[in-house]
């Protein structure tokens, strides 16, 4: 052993070192592309329940609306994947840019067709072209950004990348409180969700920017140059030469399987808290809080002539009835007694069976979707239909005097999914963060123990609205934070050559293999309770967590060739 002092370590580079406008431009741009795409993803959850029931027609249940739901994010998820791949591919073969620019296109266009969709078929065929071109997108920008910054600051970029993309998810839940998707005739003849559908248009006119400012990688110009004197052994974009080499094999089958579990996780559980949100308020009882002009109820039980108002009041208890046209014939200070009275006997009228008579209340104009619960409820008569129909009787007989459920349900799907999204965020800087100082596989085991458990919890106990406001931030983080290793591992498992399509191919492959289970979710709901499914299906977490016993270690490694060295075992401590 020599003796000689050893040389001191120079400070280590900033992670920012070397980095210039265009690479910020570059993630600023390919974060807006995929922001974006998640804008659209989230109109879609969020519009999904309202427009099957006014698709589907009067007649269509609960279990047919969950069903459908099913469908329509089954075939997203397969155009997802079909995108994915054919993206993919034409992103090694002619560019990351042009690739990245054909998405954004095809999202934007049929997202606002899937706004002017005349029936459930039609509604599936443009969310499956719409998930060509969401599936796409993943691919493009994650490959354009990882082959355009510094080594050192790929990481921070890419988990950058994937953490703002839960702004695009956060802006779509800040639209729907403005425009609640289950409004009729929100604009002229338009549905509220017809309209967030026609807002996810709108990102098209990043095409500008991108054709503007970005330019092809060098890396996949000199891969695309050696491949063209390479001959058959070194084609871009391959898939055959994916599956043939036993590394890009063995790295594509752990790429799928961590994507599988994070996939369904998502997109086959936490993508349906709307539906959990209607789940758990539908047949609440009216809260205090709801119950703001109980002076007007009084009044109208003493003077209206209405036929309604006369059913309602003959089915009430006559005490309460007395006592409130006595506070009606002299009115003052409304007495806090008769407002709890009024209250629990209207809560009571609701709960019991249908206060529906045809003749009662055929001089009411009933809202669109209200008549439509009449027909449902005349033809099945579940009793959660019954209690959902009574209460909207009861709002329309005195409007005003009650708060009205369904647009207090969408209000909390959309600030719901906000704080869900507000989650996502962080949850995502905290992969990046573990990810970055301990290592990929680490960050992979933390993200899919915490998604079991809070997914698991959260479908099984979320019960009230406030329980909204602190469970889904706990689904949010837990569901989405693989999301952000998946756009920073991924890369880091294929060559130049091959990256777009291995990247795409783990991303969006796995959409097909997630495909059948909002499907399944949606069928297993019409037989059995909706909250017990979602929590059998958090098992697939476990297929990520098996996966990591295989899967190697890329913390400090350089972007693989198909002549590098295979990682080392322990990870070197660069970041």
């Amino acid at each position: 052993m020599s003796n000689q002092p050893q040389a001191a370590a120079g400070p280590k580079p900033s992670v920012f070192e070397g980095v210039t406008v265009y690479h910020w431009l570059v993630l600023i741009l390919a974060s807006c592309g995929w922001l974006f795409d998640c804008m659209g993803q989230r109109i879609f959850v969020l519009a999904r329940e309202p427009a099957l029931r006014e698709l589907l027609g009067a007649t269509a249940s609960d279990g047919d609306v969950k069903l459908w739901g099913g469908w329509a994010t089954a075939v997203l998820l397969i155009g997802w994947g079909t995108g994915g791949i054919l993206f993919g591919m034409m992103s090694d073969k002619y560019g990351r840019v042009k690739a990245m620019l054909a998405t954004l296109v095809a999202y934007t266009v049929f997202s606002g067709l899937s706004g002017l969709a005349r029936s459930g078929l039609e509604f599936l065929i443009y969310r499956f072209l719409c998930g060509m071109g969401v599936g796409g997108m993943f691919g493009a920008a994650t490959t354009l950004l990882a082959e355009s910054v510094p080594p050192r600051f790929r990481t921070m970029a890419l988990g950058l990348m994937q953490a703002l993309s839960a702004c695009g998810n956060m802006l779509a839940s800040a639209l729907s409180l403005g425009i609640t998707p289950g409004t009729e005739n929100f604009w002229g003849r338009w549905s509220g969700w017809q309209v967030l559908f026609f807002v996810g248009v709108a990102p098209i006119i990043l095409a500008v920017p991108i054709l503007a400012i970005l330019k092809e990688p060098e890396p996949w110009k000199k891969a695309k140059a050696e491949a063209a004197t390479g001959g058959a052994a070194k084609k871009v974009g391959s898939i055959p030469d994916l599956v043939r080499h036993p590394r890009w094999r063995h790295n594509l089958i752990i790429g799928v399987c961590l994507g599988l579990a994070g996939m369904v996780g998502l997109w086959g559980i936490g993508f349906f808290s709307p539906e959990l949100i209607t789940t758990a308020l539908k047949n609440r009882p009216i809260q205090a809080s709801e119950f703001s002009k109980p002076g007007a109820v009084c009044i109208g039980l003493k003077e209206s002539p209405n036929a309604a108002i006369v059913h309602l009041k003959a089915l009430l208890s006559p005490d309460v009835v007395r006592r409130a046209e006595a506070w009606a014939a002299q009115p003052s200070a409304f007495p806090e007694e008769l407002r709890v009275a009024l209250l629990n006997d209207l809560n009571r009228l609701i709960q019991d069976g249908s206060l529906y008579e045809a003749e009662a209340f055929k001089s009411l104009s009933l809202k669109k979707g209200t008549q439509k619960l009449v027909q449902l409820v005349q033809s099945k008569g579940e009793k959660r239909d019954v209690v959902f129909l009574n209460r909207q009787l009861v709002e329309q007989v005195f409007p005003g005097a009650v708060a009205e459920l369904l647009r207090t349900i969408d209000k909390s799907k959309g600030r719901g999914t906000f704080v869900q999204d507000i989650g996502s965020l962080l949850g995502m800087l905290t992969f990046t963060f573990i990810a970055a100082r301990f290592s990929r596989r680490g960050a992979f085991l933390f993200a899919f123990l915490f998604a079991f458990v809070a997914v698991a919890g959260t479908f099984y106990g979320l019960k009230t609205e406030a329980d909204i406001y602190w469970m889904l931030p706990l689904v949010g983080f837990g569901t989405l934070s693989c999301f952000a290793g998946y756009s920073i591992y991924f890369p880091e498992i294929f060559p130049t050559r091959l990256r777009g399509t291995g990247v795409g191919f783990c991303y969006n492959t796995v959409r097909y293999l997630t495909a059948p289970f909002p499907f399944l979710l949606g069928w297993l709901s019409t037989m059995m309770e909706f909250r017990t499914v979602a929590v059998l299906m958090t098992s697939i977490y476990f297929v990520g967590i098996i996966a990591l016993l295989w899967a190697p270690e890329t913390k400090g490694e350089p972007l693989p060739e198909d002549d590098s060295p295979l990682p080392s075992p322990a990870p070197s401590g660069r970041a």
